[in-house]
């Protein structure tokens, strides 16, 4: 899979300055992956089963093609900002909790840590 993610964020930015929310910046993601891999399964908030946890997590992006998987979790933190771009009216909220804001981050690298761990055999095992 060759997919280079700065050049999906540059290709955003040149599109759209701005997103209403995660979702909308997720999905936007979601649709710019698609259209560099046609190809590629490209799920939004996929449930992925984590065998060492004994529970599901999800993830905001999960991409499959040939073999290979690519999980990305997004963050978009915003400031309060009313503005009119184009035919798009925004109002974002200000999210200025940075401590919960970290402690979001420290979940989702936690996370994919967890799905890597769950698919990475361990040194000294052997797949059947």
């Amino acid at each position: 899979m060759d997919l280079s993610v700065p050049a999906v964020l540059a290709e955003l930015a040149n599109q759209r300055p701005i997103f209403h929310s995660e979702a909308d910046f997720q999905h936007a993601i979601a649709w710019e992956i698609h259209k560099r891999l046609p190809r590629a399964s490209v799920r939004l908030e996929r449930p992925v089963e984590v065998s060492h946890r004994n529970n599901r997590i999800y993830v905001d992006i999960w991409i499959e093609q040939d073999g290979h998987v690519l999980a990305i979790e997004l963050k978009y933190k915003t400031r309060a900002l009313q503005s009119h771009i184009g035919s798009e009216q925004y109002a974002l909220r200000s999210q200025t909790a940075q401590d919960s804001g970290r402690y979001d981050l420290i979940k989702d690298v936690g996370r994919a840590e967890n799905i890597v761990a769950d698919r990475v055999p361990r040194a000294g095992t052997r797949s059947c």
